[in-house]
């Protein structure tokens, strides 16, 4: 397509001496803008090629949260099959249950505060 415009722009350009103020203002643009798609093309090309080498590094890091949270499941069944021995089976999982969400409610709400007091931040500035 960029071929076809540009074969349009010099059927259609006049020589110097014969173009108009409005001409010049036209092609002017013209380039201008032929210039900024040029650019923005550029720099999507140069992050296309940045997020692809870190691609590898994301892949690596998803599989270790995944394992990691895989970890964390067994690790809170073997806390279940240890207070089974002490108490009942639904019991123990109960527990375990409610200590992992009150765990996470504080986690989200930190989480969730230290996001408004940055979003505070960048509201005022």
């Amino acid at each position: 397509m960029h071929s076809r415009v540009q074969l349009l722009r010099t059927e259609r350009q006049v020589p110097a001496g014969n173009r108009s103020v409005a001409q010049l203002l036209a092609d002017l643009l013209s380039n201008l803008q032929d210039i900024l798609h040029a650019e923005i093309r550029l720099a999507q090309a140069r992050a296309r090629e940045e997020l692809r080498s870190y691609r590898p590094s994301m892949l690596l890091i998803v599989m270790g949260a995944l394992g990691g949270m895989l970890g964390c499941f067994f690790l809170l069944l073997a806390a279940v099959a240890a207070l089974s021995l002490v108490i009942p089976m639904w019991a123990a999982a109960l527990i375990v249950g409610l200590g992992m969400a009150v765990v996470c409610v504080i986690l989200l709400r930190v989480g969730v505060g230290r996001l408004r007091g940055r979003a505070d931040k960048l509201a005022d500035a």
